[in-house]
């Protein structure tokens, strides 16, 4: 956090504010024009492609976070209004400097991952423009996937309505989507494992440290047991502090009662209010 703040300092005058609504009005713009004109040509243009950027065509390195990962404008319209009041929240939560770096890690990441599989598995050859289109759109869909953890590690408890109709938790919709990439990292190939650990690496390092705290130490774990322990032996016996010696009310049987000693009675004899005057005293 220290080194957060030293960076917002020096470079918190270039954070965009509002970065999600400039997103989903790129992405809503390139819908628009691709279905517009009915081809998927114009999508060659923006697709992230490390050979044709070395070329010189270097707004590829911001023009793929505007492919949108559906072409379906009903699914489009819901997916735009789901991230943008996740992002917009993780704006408010974090603030403009920090929730810019956190995309802009993940749009980092994905392109080293991409960079990787150009390099190491396909040693440089051209992929071509089906494999780098299928890319940005799991790119989108990555990016998107790492605000949503983000913002289930922040707010587990909100309930989102599943179909619109169905209550559920924001934890357990993340959790089903971990156990979803952990099944496609099992059985897809390297180049979609490599590309899979690059584009949350910005949500470890965000959460990485944050998660492993909440985990129980051996002393919470002990405390707990000994809870158990109590709660098994059954609720704890409590003992009455205060008692009439005329009725034998007591701070447990009447907890809005008061009780004072009588100075007239030799002794220590205690008596509720309701008898304090009207008693026989003691000598």
């Amino acid at each position: 956090m220290n080194f957060l703040n030293k960076l917002e300092r020096k470079f918190g005058k270039f954070a965009i504010s509002n970065l999600m609504l400039y997103i989903m009005m790129g992405q809503a713009i390139v819908l628009f024009i691709t279905m517009l004109t009915g081809s998927y040509s114009f999508l060659n243009l923006l697709y992230f492609n490390p050979l044709l950027i070395i070329k010189g065509q270097i707004w590829r390195l911001v023009s793929f976070v505007f492919i949108p990962n559906t072409f379906s404008l009903i699914y489009f319209l819901f997916a735009a209004f789901l991230y943008y009041s996740i992002g917009s929240t993780l704006e408010r939560s974090w603030g403009e400097f920090k929730f810019n770096l956190y995309y802009l890690s993940g749009m980092i990441f994905n392109m080293i991952g991409l960079l990787i599989i150009q390099l190491i598995f396909y040693k440089g050859d051209y992929l071509g423009n089906l494999f780098y289109f299928g890319s940005a759109t799991s790119i989108t869909m990555y990016l998107n996937l790492s605000l949503f953890l983000a913002y289930a590690a922040l707010y587990p408890e909100v309930q989102f309505l599943l179909y619109m109709i169905i209550p559920v938790k924001v934890k357990y919709l993340a959790f089903i989507d971990i156990l979803l990439l952990a099944f496609q990292f099992i059985n897809g190939d390297m180049s979609e494992r490599v590309l899979i650990v690059l584009s949350l690496l910005n949500f470890l390092i965000f959460f990485g440290s944050s998660l492993l705290r909440q985990r129980p130490t051996s002393t919470q774990k002990q405390f707990k047991s000994a809870q158990k322990k109590e709660l098994k032996q059954g609720p704890p016996i409590k003992v009455a502090f205060h008692k009439c010696t005329v009725c034998g009310k007591t701070e447990l049987t009447d907890p809005d009662m008061e009780f004072r000693y009588c100075s007239k009675c030799n002794g220590n004899y205690e008596y509720c209010m309701d008898h304090l005057h009207n008693h026989e005293h003691i000598q």
